[in-house]
Parts: C-alpha cells; structure tokens; sequence
C-alpha cells in the first residue's frame, strides 16, 4: 500500500521528505522493523519509542511518525509529527488492514476477576452453535488453529488491529476479547469497533500501583463503555452488567446516558438473568437461572464460586443474540477447565490440590468460600503478593487467608524489584496477633509448594494461589520457569514414592 494512501486521514501532521512509498508493514517496536516499514514513536512506561529512531531507520524504516523532532533524519525518510502517535498508530493500523474490526463482531469483557473464564464460555458457546471465532487473552491469543501465548492482556492497537485481520482471513466471524484497565488507559483498544461490553466486577486495592486511586480504575474500567462502545459504529451495541457487582449501578447509569441497551444478570432479583439456584462440588458446578419466568438448568465441569459467576455471564451472552440454550448447555459440559483458574492436580493422592490465579484480596476470598464448600478436613493454603504492585492490598490479604484457611504458608509470588521478605512483611501485618500460629513464612515458592503438600493428610485441601496459569517467576534481575500446577506434581509423586518405600521398608 502507499505510504500516501496509510497516512491520508491524520490530522493536523507535520510532513517532512515526502517519498510515496510502497509500504510492507508497519511497528512501534524498532527491533520489529523491516526494509520499507513506517516506524511509529511512542511512549510507553518504561521506554520511549523516540530513543529508537535511528535503530528504526537501519533497519529499514521509510517513513518515521513522531510526536517531537528527532535531531537528524535522512533524506530519504519520510518524517511525519503528529500531536498524538498512540491515536495515529491505530488510524493507520486500520487503514492499512482494512478495518477488520468493522468486519468482525468483537465481545470486549472487563472486570477484576473473571475475564479469562468468561472469554473461554463464551468462545466455547460459539463454537457449538457452529460460528468460528478469535480469542485475545491473559493466557494466549487464538486466531484459528494457531495459539500464541500472550504477553499483554491486551494487546497495543496495532497488534491487536494485525490479529483481526488474520481472523477474518480465518474466516472467524467473531471475536472474544479481555479488556484490562492498563489496555483501556494505555489506549491500546483505539480504532476497535465492539458490538459488546461485559462488566464481570471491581474489586478495590488492585492495580492501585498503576491507577493510584480507585476512582481512577473506576473510571477507566467505564471507559470501554461510555467511550469504545458509544463511539463503535456497529448499529447494535449492547452492555451485559454482573448486577450483583458493588458498582454495577455506575455502569448502568453509564449505559443509560449513552443510550447503550443493557441486559444484568445475578442473585439479585431485579436481574434479567436471574441466578436461583447453584452447587460448587470438585466435579463442577450446577447453576439454576430463571430467564422471563423460565427455569433453566447448566452443569459445568469448571468449579468455583466465580466460575458460577462467569458461566452466568456467558449464559447472558446467548440470550442476547439468541442462541439455543440447549447448545449452550453442551458448550458448558465441554469445558473441562481454563488454565490456572480452580484448576485441580491430581496425581493419585488422597487429599485435593487446587491452583488458582487469585492475586487479589477479592479473588482470594471467593476462592477459599469455594473451596469451604468442598468441605475438606483442612484447607492449607500457599500464596504470595506480587513485587511493584499495589501494597495496599497485602495485609487484606494476610489477613483472609489466615481467618479462611486452616493453616498458611506465606511465599514469594513475582517479587520483581521488591525484597520478597519485604512483601511477605507487609502480608503479615494485616495478620491479627491471635493467629499468628496459623501460619509460617517460606519465601522459596517451591519449597513452599512443598511442605504445604507434604503436610496434607486425607481429606485435606492444598490451595495454591497467584500465580494460575503463568509458567514463570518474575526476580529481580532475570525471570526464570516456574509453574505452579508442575511444581505441585512433582511435589504430590515424590511424597507418594517416599510413602511406598516406607512401607515396602
């Protein structure tokens, strides 16, 4: 395409050595930068895009889009300053690929807790009713038969705006996506049109490092609404709202303002997709929902209080755009489970271990209330908080953990740049002085992982939280492999082979 074509639409563009080039790509990433790219400049939380110019240029870059001058550009590059490079790299992103999302039904889902789950119902309920579709997640990205493991959430617009392009080569006709509150405030989700925005829920003392204040991730969680979807230009927009969710009524109240039609779903009794009725049990969950009077009944083989919570989510999904709820009922049944997310281990022991992703004080006490309702003997649970995150939320969650669990052992959970000892501190002063005894610090996550199983007798429940999914932990200085749900397995067949010889001995 050319580069005159790419660039028609900015606004107010300084433009500097203008050569009409035939352009083969476009990046923000200098190191992704070919012979005849556009390079665009952007800053970002930890670099700035300026500093790569001249990387850029090496490489290949023909034409540079920068929010301030560089000193020195070559003749034979095209400069071009703009006010706003973030907004500029999603206008061309969606010129040169054609504007997939307007081509695309895109599901946006945002929340503390629950996305990836409800994103996994929700793919899985289209794919029964026979419609293809794209997955853009915390876990991986999907596009077809291809699964790329995910590095943001959220992708940057450009990318984000690349993989629509590729799903509609797929013949994907929707797309479910997780939209976090770094990829909304970031912008990441500009030139996106949706046809839906989810609310799950918020839970206060997350991501406070970033936002500062919880009016600010307050604020930007309404944005996919009162900003992305009101300015979609899909003719049917919808909003689905968890009406049980402390602040649903601001998102309402967001939706009404901007015309936006809306459908809840909750225990509550005013909600269109009305929970009645629920079982947790280690084989799955059973939820009852009455919808315009109607009593219907959905078996999951995910457990867990929020997975019930998702699994309404979904069901709300298929109501809106009226899909059978028997196909929904087997899509259900299908999921066997999402990765790191009440995901049970299990090597032949006698007692249960559960891995979960829960790393707020909010996720941490919906996953030991569904744990409880197993009723196991004993619940010990293993957790850390994670390093350069928000600190308010570390004594919240030293103080559930030792109120819910039987016994705790506090670890280290990606300390980053942090001491561990440090954070686990700050854990233990949420820690009332009467319980003291219910717990025990080991900062070596895997010797923590350890001896939490090792103490486990029949019965028992090991809960190990945090991480999920993740297959690594983030040191200082390096970031090494690491996985809960391999540590435990290994844990589980040592113990079970030291047992075996002591009895044969």
């Amino acid at each position: 395409m050319k580069l005159k074509e790419i660039i028609k639409d900015i606004k107010k563009k300084k433009v500097s050595n203008l050569n009409n080039y035939d352009i083969e790509g476009i990046a923000y990433d200098s190191r992704k930068v070919k012979e005849n790219y556009i390079f665009v400049a952007i800053k970002g939380t930890k670099q700035d895009g300026h500093n790569f110019i001249n990387d850029a240029i090496e490489r290949g870059a023909k034409c540079i889009i920068v929010s301030k001058r560089p000193s020195i550009v070559p003749a034979h590059v095209t400069e071009i300053i703009v006010e706003d490079t973030k907004e500029t790299l999603s206008e061309i992103a969606n010129i040169y690929f054609e504007f997939p999302s307007k081509k695309l039904n895109v599901v946006g889902i945002t929340g503390t807790n629950g996305k990836t789950t409800t994103s996994f119902i929700i793919k899985e309920i289209l794919k029964e009713n026979g419609i293809k579709s794209g997955l853009i997640g915390t876990i991986f990205y999907e596009i077809g038969e291809r699964r790329i493991i995910s590095t943001n959430t959220t992708p940057e617009s450009l990318d984000l705006i690349e993989m629509f392009s590729d799903m509609l080569k797929d013949n994907c006709k929707w797309v479910v996506m997780e939209v976090s509150s770094h990829g909304i405030d970031q912008r990441r989700i500009e030139g996106i049109d949706f046809n839906v925005g989810i609310f799950t829920n918020i839970a206060s003392h997350e991501h406070l490092d970033y936002h500062k204040t919880f009016k600010n991730y307050l604020q930007t969680k309404l944005l996919l609404f009162k900003k992305y979807l009101k300015e979609s230009e899909k003719k049917e927009k919808y909003a689905i709202i968890n009406l049980d969710s402390k602040f649903s009524k601001t998102f309402i109240k967001t939706c009404e303002r901007e015309k936006i039609p809306w459908i809840t779903y909750g225990k509550n009794k005013n909600s269109k997709i009305k929970l009645v009725d629920w079982r947790i049990s280690k084989e799955g969950n059973y939820v009852k929902v009455e919808i315009e009077k109607e009593k219907l009944y959905f078996e999951s083989k995910i457990s867990g209080l929020g997975n019930v919570y998702n699994l309404l989510a979904g069901i709300s999904f298929a109501y809106l755009y009226k899909l059978p709820f028997d196909k929904v009922k087997n899509a259900i049944l299908k999921i066997e489970n999402v990765p790191g997310r009440f995901e049970f281990i299990n090597e032949g022991q006698q007692f249960s271990v559960i891995v979960d992703y829960a790393h707020t004080h909010h996720a941490l006490q919906n996953l030991l209330l569904s744990v409880k309702s197993l009723n196991p003997r004993r619940i010990i649970l293993i957790f850390g908080c994670g390093g350069d995150r928000d600190k308010s939320k570390r004594p919240l969650m030293g103080k559930i953990s030792v109120k819910m669990a039987d016994y705790v052992i506090i670890t280290s959970d990606n300390p980053r740049s942090e001491d561990p000892l440090k954070i686990i501190k700050d854990i233990e002063s949420g820690i009332p002085f009467y319980l003291k005894r219910k717990y025990t610090k080991i900062p070596d996550r895997r010797q923590a992982i350890y001896e939490g199983i090792s103490m486990a007798k029949e019965n028992d429940c090991v809960v190990i939280a945090g991480k999920g999914h993740e297959a690594f932990q983030i040191l200082k200085d390096v970031t090494i492999p690491f996985d809960d749900r391999e540590e435990a397995r290994k844990a589980i067949r040592e113990i079970l082979k030291k047992k075996k010889q002591e009895i044969l001995f």
